[in-house]
């Protein structure tokens, strides 16, 4: 087995995540680890046994030359580190959100393809239950065609280990929707396809740790004409992660605060599955995530979340903050 050796740049909550699942995937050297806190480099070199650290990602890149580099910096830092990246010949997993902007998204894209190089997004809630088995159900069909759905994911704000200078500003996280919500978005695009338009509503109400949108509710159609709606917020002082996806054949409703999973099918008695029944042997999806970037720089699988799903969703959240604006439909355009 070919061996890959990635650079891990930036270590807080996010990159620390990602380096201990990478040194658990067969076959992977850990060359380079980089942030700009000492302390954090020390406890990364104590996980990855042998990699040298940096507070420089340009001197991290070119001194250990990887083969990939895992991206987990605050997302406006994501196409500096993606370009020097990609111009040094290496593949590149870039956490969500991919960029702040279409545009930036765009250019990333374009940087990769010149490179012919790999770009890969972290929207990692594809493989993490009980988001998992809706997608799986969705694809077998056997509920027929998703034909709507309504996310919620909403906390009280930032705090604890949570709690970054960065993540109150929207010049440097975006807003809530590409912070936090852009998985919720990408799970909707993976069941529903191409989104065309978005309705939004929204504004700043009481959370005054932060400069941007506290609540936001956000309408999506897509081709084919499935609709669904997005509820952001982070000054809700219960806090959950639930939805319901519709289907010709039934429904599908899962809720953090009851933490079930609730299959239900026309003319059948409710399925019910608590989340710790969902997959309790299933590989962890972070671990997943990293395994099959690997597998992409061996040359030994397909890159399975590639830039341009990474832009429809930040596409979608630009759409509806512009939809706030100017208080009326957008549409969608990548």
């Amino acid at each position: 087995m070919k061996t890959v050796r990635l650079a891990v740049i930036g270590l807080g909550t996010m990159g620390s995540d990602l380096l201990h699942h990478a040194v658990d995937v067969p076959g992977v050297e850990i060359a380079a680890v980089c942030d700009l806190q000492e302390n954090l480099c020390d406890k990364a070199v104590a996980v990855a046994k042998g990699a040298q650290a940096f507070a420089s990602y340009e001197e991290a890149i070119a001194t250990t030359q990887p083969d990939g580099v895992l991206v987990a910096v605050p997302q406006g830092l994501h196409p500096a580190v993606s370009y020097a990246a990609l111009g040094a010949g290496c593949h590149v997993f870039c956490e969500k959100p991919m960029a702040l902007t279409v545009e930036e998204c765009r250019q990333m894209i374009g940087a990769a393809a010149q490179a012919q190089r790999g770009l890969m997004i972290g929207q990692v809630l594809r493989y993490m239950h009980p988001f998992m088995r809706i997608l799986e159900l969705a694809r077998s069909g056997e509920l027929g065609k998703t034909i709507g759905g309504r996310v919620i994911r909403t906390m009280p704000g930032w705090a604890g280990e949570a709690a970054r200078p960065w993540r109150a500003l929207r010049a440097e996280c975006g807003g809530m929707l590409p912070e936090v919500n852009i998985h919720e978005i990408d799970f909707l695009l993976c069941l529903m396809g191409h989104p065309t338009e978005v309705f939004a509503y929204g504004g700043h109400y009481v959370n005054n740790d932060v400069d941007y949108e506290d609540l936001v509710m956000a309408n999506i159609r897509f081709e084919g004409g499935a609709c669904a709606s997005v509820t952001s917020s982070c000054c809700d002082a219960h806090g959950r992660n639930s939805g319901e996806i519709f289907f010709e054949k039934g429904s599908v409703y899962y809720d953090s605060l009851t933490g079930e999973l609730r299959i239900a099918r026309f003319g059948a008695e409710v399925e019910v599955i608590p989340y710790g029944e969902l997959g309790p042997d299933c590989e962890p999806g972070v671990r997943r995530e990293v395994r099959e970037f690997v597998e992409f720089c061996r040359g030994d699988g397909p890159l399975t979340i590639p830039g341009e799903e990474g832009l429809r969703n930040v596409a979608v959240c630009e759409a509806a903050y512009r939809s706030i604006c100017d208080q009326q439909p957008v549409a969608v355009t990548v």
